[in-house]
């Protein structure tokens, strides 16, 4: 039997997710070997490059708009990113994947601040779950301290929401394969820029972080953000927020096979709260598409 269009399409987010949850270990193993802002900048160099190689005839159709809402994108990726990285420094892949999930959760925020879409009753109770969960998920009760890679997160989280609200609003009028080289494009040439301002600089090369960049920049990168913006096209932005609330425990998954790290009950129950929150939040739009709203991470 053949499967309709918006059923492959959420197929595709779905895979995209499972090779996003991967990526918070690999990228908390590889911090021992490169410093964060320059393997930023290296994934994104790595997808430009590749991106480019694809879809060379892309580059005659940037417009002026075109390189505005890339160059604009691209900044928006790249400091979610940078912090998202940075984070992982000091706190867990499992708590980086949690917190970064929100992100689903500030969209319909985000898209009030922005473009004035109501606020409902299942948005604030949203809210309320997930500020729970994020106490149990995050907050040793101990001492009430809440590690600096948990905060750096949040606005990595914060960032991923604006940038799935620009996108939705940009995909409209612009083509989106132009607009995806030029995200690409843009982080890769900010993040080399922005480096050796940010950090000094290091990387220690081998086989296993060799391969890791690879991931990162092909899989993880460049076709995932390729499958977020074409996907997107053909599903709703509440299936897509439900396929991306998967990631977190895709990345506790991975936490598991690759270091056997394991959550505790409190931390279960916090972070099954959070997603509970996202989930109630984007359910409100399940019957209709607000205009010029997508959704990704």
């Amino acid at each position: 039997m053949k499967l309709s269009k918006s059923i492959q399409a959420d197929l595709a987010l779905v895979g995209m997710t499972f090779i996003w949850g991967s990526m918070f270990t690999i990228v908390k193993q590889s911090l021992a070997q490169v410093s964060p802002v320059l393997f930023v900048a290296l994934r994104f160099s790595i997808a430009a490059v590749l991106t480019l190689c694809f879809m060379p005839g892309q580059v005659r159709k940037i417009s002026g708009g075109t390189l505005f809402r890339g160059l604009l994108l691209s900044i928006v990726l790249l400091g979610a990113f940078i912090f998202q990285t940075i984070g992982l420094r000091s706190t867990s892949a499992a708590h980086s994947a949690f917190i970064t999930s929100l992100c689903v959760l500030l969209v319909p925020f985000l898209g009030f601040l922005l473009f004035g879409n109501k606020l409902g009753g299942q948005t604030l109770a949203g809210v309320v779950l997930a500020t729970v969960g994020l106490f149990l998920l995050l907050v040793n009760m101990e001492d009430l301290r809440v590690q600096p890679g948990d905060w750096l997160t949040l606005v990595c989280a914060a960032l991923f929401a604006l940038q799935i609200v620009l996108l939705g609003r940009f995909v409209v009028s612009t083509e989106y394969r132009p607009l995806q080289l030029m995200q690409m494009a843009g982080a890769a040439v900010l993040g080399l820029l922005l480096a050796p301002a940010l950090e000094t600089p290091f990387i220690v090369w081998d086989s296993r972080l060799a391969f890791y960049l690879l991931f990162a920049g092909v899989l993880a990168t460049a076709l995932a953000f390729y499958v977020q913006a074409s996907a997107q096209r053909l599903t709703t932005p509440n299936r897509a927020a439900l396929i991306f609330s998967l990631e977190p425990f895709f990345a506790a998954l991975f936490a598991y096979w690759i270091t056997g790290q394991v959550l505790t009950a409190k931390e279960w129950i916090g972070g099954i709260l959070v997603l509970a929150g996202v989930l109630i939040s984007e359910l409100r739009y399940g019957s209709h598409k607000p205009e010029g709203t997508q959704t990704s991470v």
